[in-house]
């Protein structure tokens, strides 16, 4: 039962540039862009369960990115490869478009699923970034933090020693990496697929246990909580955890998160919000109802 409901409206409508493709992924860029991934089509699983990284035939991505009040569509024609991920990069002059999965196929033949591109859409530059990224945030200086899910900790698609062993990876803008969070951390992620940048801090969940991390400055700190979740905002002494279009407020005390309310999320008629899987970053959630992009900022709650 929620202690209030607050009625969101649309910020911005993409009625215009959605029809006709299919939402991939939205996301909040470094610079509080707001960047929404379409395709004109999404390729088939490999036997009804192995995701592609490239495929036989080609289709066009259409990334948008609103800045300032206003609104970028670039048109990425003729990709093989199987995009889920896109925000600005290079203090917003270049686009990065990468792909969850990469191939190791042996004998230093690895698929660079990471592509830098300038608003012309020239490829500028490509680097591999590991299979199984669950998650993906450019920050202000650069780096690129990617979060990985099970199968890129634990290696799939020829990898026997995964490069997102570590769970959580920052990268710089050439893809080499900077740190991993398995170094000397304690706590083991066996699952990083949602993580929450904050400036030059990363909120992550543990699936161990009610246990969430803070990453600064390269170290992270443990705080346990009373909520099992991944997706999070993050505002300073403040957390607030989402489930079911609900955000559940905590507030630090000590080493742990504590409770202190539950806020729902409704449409400006009072109806519940339908949204594709939503984005974080800090203390702003995005959200994609249909053609319609909500945004909601817990440091004005």
């Amino acid at each position: 039962m929620a202690d209030k409901c607050v009625r969101l409206s649309p910020v911005f409508n993409l009625e215009k540039e959605i029809d006709g493709y299919i939402p991939l992924n939205v996301s909040i860029g470094a610079k509080g862009e707001l960047c929404v991934l379409l395709a004109e089509d999404v390729p088939d699983y490999i036997d009804g369960q192995f995701v592609p990284t490239i495929t036989e035939e080609t289709r066009t991505y259409r990334g948008i990115i609103i800045r300032d009040g206003n609104k970028h569509a670039f048109d990425f024609p003729g990709e093989k490869w199987n995009y889920h991920f896109f925000e600005p990069i290079d203090d917003g002059e270049n686009l990065l478009l990468c792909s969850a999965r990469s191939y190791n196929h042996g004998d230093g033949n690895i698929e660079k699923n990471a592509r830098v591109f300038g608003h012309d859409g020239n490829l500028v530059r490509e680097f591999c970034l590991g299979d199984g990224i669950g998650k993906l945030s450019v920050t202000e200086d650069n780096h690129i933090w990617c979060g990985y899910f099970d199968e890129g900790i634990f290696g799939n698609y020829g990898w026997d020693i995964p490069l997102g062993s570590a769970g959580l990876v920052k990268w710089d803008a050439e893809g080499r990496k900077v740190w991993g969070h398995q170094e000397g951390e304690g706590l083991f992620l066996f699952d990083c697929s949602d993580f929450t940048v904050d400036r030059d801090r990363v909120a992550i969940s543990y699936h161990t246990g009610e246990d969430i991390g803070i990453t600064e400055n390269e170290v992270t700190s443990h705080y346990s909580t009373e909520v099992m979740t991944s997706l999070m905002l993050l505002d300073d002494e403040r957390m607030s955890f989402i489930r079911d279009n609900c955000l559940i407020h905590m507030e630090r005390r000590g080493r742990s998160y504590v409770r202190r309310g539950v806020t729902a999320l409704l449409k400006q008629d009072g109806s519940p919000l339908s949204p594709h899987p939503p984005a974080t970053r800090g203390s702003r959630l995005l959200m994609l109802d249909g053609p319609d992009l909500y945004l909601y900022d817990m440091g004005g709650a």
